[in-house]
């Protein structure tokens, strides 16, 4: 006897097609790949039945789902930390051609959102940067005026303030007897200009002498003073060498003014430095 198979009504029919989860399509749009493989792998079925679309950029997934694919829920992909793009608004696709047309602007969504990442992250990176200039800036500001405030109270630092006082003078006339401010002898100068800077001289270019060690001219450095005579009477502020030739600064006689010029024969250096 011969038993009746029974044989389903849609077998030798073609099954309808199913349009796609819309649902799923758009999480795609907002999920980074390794989301994308974690909800996909808690869907059965839907694990075993994804279509891979040729041309994904950097191994990029995107899942059609087969057609009787359990939902998936929003609340499963959600992302904190990247920029999420907006998903493009997916009509529902009633042929394959349709479904192939939805991925592709997944892709470019996907893309999307890979570069405004990028761009945060090197924009955050710039900012960082920026923040370790600044501070780097601001240290050594910080340590160059330090410097300079010990520049300045070293003793070079007020020679040079000195220089600085003395060279204001040129062309001031030379009076006898003058100490400043508009007028000088040759002692004068010295101990006005050296008084601004917090160093103090006698009055005139005789105890001047005595009060400072004398060392060799080769020696002299910047700032030093140059004497004339014995007994003396004459002094001047060393500025530098020139051609061999010593500059110094002073006022020179009555009829003159305060000037710069080549070192008179016949001097000594008397050192401010050693004092």
């Amino acid at each position: 006897m011969s038993k009746s198979v029974s044989r389903p009504a849609h077998r030798g029919t073609p099954r309808p097609l199913r349009v796609p989860n819309v649902a799923i399509v758009r999480t795609i749009a907002g999920s980074p790949v390794d989301k994308l493989r974690t909800t996909l792998s808690g869907h059965g079925r839907l694990a075993g039945r994804i279509t891979l679309a040729s041309g994904i950029a950097a191994g990029a997934l995107v899942a059609v789902p087969a057609a009787n694919a359990a939902p998936v829920s929003h609340e499963a992909t959600t992302v904190e930390s990247a920029p999420v793009v907006e998903a493009p608004t997916l009509e529902v696709s009633a042929t394959p051609a349709a479904m192939l047309t939805d991925i592709k602007q997944l892709e470019r969504a996907v893309e999307v959102q890979q570069r405004r990442a990028e761009a945060a992250r090197k924009a955050a990176e710039a900012k960082r940067k920026a923040a370790i200039a600044a501070k780097k800036a601001a240290e050594e500001k910080k340590k160059a005026e330090a410097e300079a405030k010990a520049y300045a109270a070293s003793q070079q630092g007020r020679i040079e303030r000195a220089i600085s006082v003395a060279s204001e003078q040129i062309g001031d006339p030379y009076v006898w007897g003058a100490t400043g401010p508009s007028a000088f002898d040759c002692s004068g100068l010295t101990q006005y200009a050296f008084g601004a800077a917090g160093i103090e001289l006698p009055r005139v270019s005789r105890d001047q002498a005595a009060a400072l060690p004398t060392i060799p001219n080769d020696q002299i450095q910047r700032g030093d003073l140059m004497f004339w005579g014995s007994p003396v009477y004459h002094v001047g502020i060393f500025l530098r060498w020139e051609n061999g030739q010593a500059i110094m600064l002073h006022a020179p006689k009555p009829g003159t003014a305060v000037r710069e010029e080549a070192a008179w024969d016949g001097w000594f250096a008397g050192s401010i430095h050693q004092a």
